[in-house]
Order: structure tokens, then C-alpha cells, then sequence
């Protein structure tokens, strides 16, 4: 999952550039991003195929750098306000890395220092390889944030990729000012490790406390919503292809009755169905990017009997049919 605040950065991206989002995103979808409150978190899923729409529609593989260049602290919520009051860039890390559940469930920075170089890598939490497209977004923002909390548009970055160079990239360049790498083991930036001392120029102490006490008391509301769905998910991962991800199934491995399930499932706004969806997309996404695996091998491994099932779920949920998505996926 995504807060939703922080994936409407790229929906006022794509409308700066007139680019409108209706036409990526069905009606749903859209309105779900559009009209979300408070700290409502919408699917990575869902943002992620936004973003490759995206890409395809305009022909720049170095779209979702540039929406993450161009976040503002609205996109940021709580966090923004977090990191506006610490005392320098070093100690925006340190809170970034405190605070990060406050954007979803998008990954960690990590800070390491190898000689006067700091290397701030994005780590994705999941066993499936990283998108390319979101470790764009990720290390363009952090870039984007460095620059705009210090007040040096200057600051210079050197930036690794983990996915291949693509047929045009010299946004890229222009985005992080410094040398930019592909195929490489891990996607991070590289910077001079004295930009950490750099002080954050709009920092309050006075609001320091109040916005820290804001963001512990979410991140305290956070740590106890939707792990059920959390556990549901990772339970439904490891039974698609063996018939056991079923409602009863799931809710016997659980200790609950599947009548309880469904209820607690539902006080979270979510539903069994939403979560097989879930984890049946991610592994078709996964399976269709690594291309070894034919539609009915992959229509198999999600738990369908019909390959014809798993074709019209795949359009429900992306807008293309399977075999339209892997050609967008070897396109880039």
C-alpha cells in the first residue's frame, strides 16, 4: 500500500503535464486517489501501473523520475512537516528512516558511508525485484527533498539504476546533475557525505514537538491497522497454486473462523476477495516481467483452472490484457 497524499504527487504531475489520469486509471480507481482523506493509503499495485501507463502514453522511461522531482510537501503530509523542523539533513534521514510507514508500505532508505561519499539505497521490502519505475520516483524525491529542505538547487547526485539503460534517458542526467549508472546490484544515490550537515533552512524548534507528537501518534494508529490483511497476504502467497487459497482455508491457518475474517477484514475496508486479488496481481505482474512462464502456466501458479479466468482478472485489474502488458514490460 501507498498513502494516498504521497500517490497523488504523480496524478498532479500527470495533469501539469495535461496529461489526463482518466485515461490511465479507471473511474474507480481514480475518484479512490482523487478523494481519499486523512491518512487513507490506496495500492502500490494500482500506482505502479499508473506510472508504466504512463510512460507508454508520453514515450519517457524517465517519467516517474521527474513526478518524483516534482513532489511538494503536500505530498509528504505529516512526514513533511517532520522533516521541515530537523536540524539538518543528516537528522532528515535519521526521522525519514523513523517515519517512512507514514508513505506506505514503500520500502526503507538506508544511509552507509564508504570514505567522504554517503550512499543512500532504497530498500524494497518484498521478495519480488524492485520496480524500475519506483526506484525512479523514490531516488528522484529524496534528491528533490535534500535540495528543497537545504535551499541548494545546486546539490548534485550520482544516481545507480538495478535496471537497464532505456532508449532514451538523458532526463535522467538533468534530474540528479551527477553521474548516472544502469545495471547496477542496487538502485541509490550517491553524494558528497558533507551535504548531511547541510541545515534544513525553514526549521522551527518551536513546531518541532507538535508535529514529531502528530507523526508518533499515526505511526502508533499505523502499526496496529490492517495486519490482519498484512498476515492474509503473505498466508495467500505461499498457497495459489496448491487450491488452498480459499476463504476457509485461509481462515483455518489464521485460528479464526471465516466468519470472523470476513468481519475484521471488513472494519479495515478490505475484503478476502481484494486481498487474493492483491497477491494474485503482484505474482502475475512478477511472473510476466520475468518471462519465462506462459499464460497458462502463470493462470496455474495464481490458482485459476482456466486461462481464460486469469485474462479477464488481469484486464479487471490493469486496463491490458497479459500478453499487452509483457510487450509494455520488453519495451522498456
Amino acid at each position: 500500500m501507498i498513502a494516498a497524499f504521497y500517490a497523488r504527487g504523480l496524478i498532479d504531475y500527470l495533469r501539469a503535464r495535461g496529461l489526463d489520469p482518466a485515461t490511465l486509471l479507471t473511474a474507480d480507481k481514480l475518484t479512490e486517489l482523487d478523494t481519499a482523506k486523512g491518512h487513507a493509503e490506496v495500492s502500490m499495485a494500482d500506482w505502479v501501473a499508473m506510472l508504466d501507463a504512463a510512460i507508454a502514453a508520453l514515450d519517457e522511461p524517465a517519467l516517474p523520475a521527474q513526478a518524483g522531482a516534482s513532489l511538494h510537501l503536500r505530498h509528504l503530509g505529516v512526514l513533511g512537516h517532520v522533516l521541515m523542523n530537523c536540524a539538518t539533513l543528516e537528522e532528515v534521514y535519521s526521522q525519514l528512516a523513523r517515519y517512512i510507514r507514514l508513505l506506505g508500505q514503500i520500502g526503507q532508505p538506508v544511509l552507509t558511508f564508504e570514505g567522504e561519499a554517503a550512499h543512500l539505497l532504497w530498500q524494497w521490502p518484498y521478495d519480488t525485484p524492485a520496480p524500475g519505475v519506483v526506484a525512479q520516483f523514490m531516488l528522484a524525491a529524496r534528491a528533490n527533498f535534500m535540495r528543497w529542505l537545504s535551499g541548494r538547487s545546486d546539490l548534485t547526485f550520482d544516481v545507480h539504476f538495478h535496471f537497464a539503460r532505456p532508449t532514451h534517458d538523458s532526463a535522467h542526467a538533468q534530474i540528479f546533475g551527477g553521474v548516472v549508472r544502469y545495471g547496477q546490484p542496487h538502485s541509490k544515490l550517491v553524494f558528497p557525505r558533507h551535504y548531511l550537515a547541510l541545515p534544513v533552512v525553514a526549521a522551527d524548534e518551536g513546531l518541532r514537538r507538535q508535529v514529531e507528537d502528530r507523526a508518533q501518534a499515526l505511526l502508533a494508529t499505523l502499526s496496529g491497522e490492517q495486519r490482519l490483511m498484512h498476515r492474509l497476504q503473505a498466508l495467500l502467497g505461499t498457497r495459489l497454486a496448491n487450491g488452498h487459497a480459499t476463504l476457509d482455508h485461509a481462515a483455518a491457518a489464521l485460528g479464526i473462523t471465516a466468519r470472523t475474517l470476513q468481519r475484521r477484514l471488513s472494519a479495515e475496508g478490505e475484503s478476502f476477495q481484494s486481498a487474493l486479488d492483491a497477491v494474485r496481481r503482484v505474482r502475475a505482474e512478477t511472473l510476466l516481467r520475468e518471462g519465462g512462464a506462459s499464460l497458462s502456466q502463470i493462470a496455474f501458479l495464481l490458482g485459476y483452472t482456466e486461462q481464460s479466468t486469469f485474462q479477464n482478472a488481469f484486464r479487471r485489474w490493469t486496463g491490458v490484457t497479459p500478453g499487452e502488458f509483457r510487450k509494455q514490460e520488453d519495451r522498456y
